[in-house]
């Protein structure tokens, strides 16, 4: 720079002007070139190192940032996690915190009264009395004891409370207004009015309380069901309970009877040791046959029974006639003898004393059948009625007698049913 500035000055005193000044005005450039660029490259070097600083600042502030966020997102964390332990704590492990609170507070108070008055307390609560450490311990957790049934009783009411709630809540609108009306509210409501309303007549008219009986009732009675019938007997003795009722025993028993035919119709009973007909062959081949055989058999059997009924016909009449042609005296004798009672004129007297000779008839006929039987067969047939089995005359006279009891409780239930149907009658005559 001093030399540019002094080059007009000494150019013109300098031998070979011309050519001089040219390569002073050369070296000048030259120089002016190389102090440009190196201005140029210093500011540059500090425009570097500037941006250089700047970066570094920046990635520093960056780091301090994403520092503080790490810090502020692990303090968030860790009072989050906190939180969540106070929460759960105060879920699952407050109550039992406060109970052992309690318990320590009431063990002091209860340590600093007097024995005499400490005794008094125990045996007001159905405690029995002791050394004062036991009372203590028996007063506390006796306490702890009504404490616990007092939660669970206010949680059976909110239950209760919130079932009943619900199930008004499923009703429809008319159902309300028809429940609402019969409670003496009438008038336009809305829904939740209506439920209100509801529930404060049912909570007046005792609708908790009676709800928690029955849920004791039900978990009671389901407890009992599961219990064995062995548990349940030494249950029933240990708390002075009958457990085997009168009432209920007699219409078990009843029952079974009826099921058994006890109180069907007395039917006597009939020849069980028939023969079985064999079985008509199968076959399309052996129908025609067997249907010609079958009708003639019929036949057969018809023309038996008419011959047999004729047989008892004539049988009857000669009987009568021999009965007719005794005297009124004589009758009278007759069946008072057999045990029947003497009423009527003489065709009354007759008929009675021939019927007499008809059970007579059969019963020796059927006597005469089971003597004839086999006397294995005849014990097979005693036992199936509950009658003792021993000597053949004896077996024949037990059988009889109990076909004799069979009849008579027929004739017994006819007579029944006779006033039963007359009784009937009676009253439908008199509807109009």
């Amino acid at each position: 720079s001093s030399l540019s500035s002094l080059f007009p000055i000494l150019a013109p005193l300098l031998p070979g002007h011309g050519s001089c000044s040219r390569a002073l005005s050369l070296a000048m450039a030259i120089q002016k070139r190389k102090a440009v660029a190196k201005s140029a490259g210093q500011l540059f070097k500090r425009s570097r190192a500037a941006s250089k600083r700047v970066e570094e600042e920046e990635e520093q502030h960056e780091e301090e940032v994403e520092e503080n966020q790490e810090a502020e997102k692990e303090g968030e964390e860790a009072e989050g996690g906190e939180e969540g332990e106070e929460e759960q704590e105060s879920e699952e492990d407050a109550l039992k915190r406060r109970e052992e609170e309690i318990t320590v507070a009431r063990k002091k108070e209860l340590k600093a009264l007097p024995v005499g008055e400490l005794k008094d307390l125990a045996t007001g609560k159905g405690l029995e009395a002791g050394k004062k450490e036991d009372m203590v311990h028996a007063l506390v957790k006796h306490e702890a004891e009504v404490r616990a049934a007092q939660r669970a009783h206010q949680a059976k009411i909110r239950e209760v409370l919130v079932k009943k709630k619900e199930e008004l809540e499923a009703l429809s609108a008319p159902e309300l207004r028809d429940l609402c009306v019969a409670a003496g509210t009438k008038g336009m409501l809305a829904k939740q009015a209506r439920i209100e309303l509801l529930l404060k007549q049912w909570q007046d008219n005792d609708g908790v309380d009676k709800a928690i009986a029955k849920m004791a009732r039900d978990a009671r009675e389901a407890e009992l069901g599961a219990m064995d019938k062995l548990a349940l007997r030494e249950l029933c003795i240990k708390s002075g309970v009958e457990c085997f009722v009168k009432e209920v025993i007699v219409e078990r028993i009843v029952k079974h009877e009826c099921s058994e035919g006890r109180f069907a119709r007395p039917r006597p009973e009939g020849d069980e040791d028939e023969e079985v007909q064999p079985t008509a062959k199968s076959g399309k081949k052996a129908q025609a046959g067997d249907m010609v055989e079958a009708l003639l058999a019929n036949e057969a059997n018809r023309k038996r029974e008419r011959e047999q009924k004729k047989q008892e016909e004539d049988a009857a009449a000669s009987k009568r006639k021999e009965f007719r042609a005794m005297a009124v005296g004589e009758l009278k004798k007759l069946l008072t003898a057999k045990g029947k009672e003497v009423t009527g004129n003489k065709e009354d007297l007759v008929e009675a004393a021939f019927a007499i000779s008809v059970q007579e008839d059969e019963a020796a006929a059927r006597k005469a059948k089971l003597k004839s039987m086999d006397i294995e067969k005849l014990k097979q047939r005693l036992a199936s009625r509950g009658l003792s089995v021993g000597k053949k005359e004896a077996m024949v006279d037990a059988l009889l007698a109990h076909e004799a009891k069979i009849r008579e409780a027929a004739q017994g239930w006819e007579v029944k049913v006779g006033e039963v149907l007359e009784k009937k009658r009676a009253e439908l005559e008199e509807k109009t």
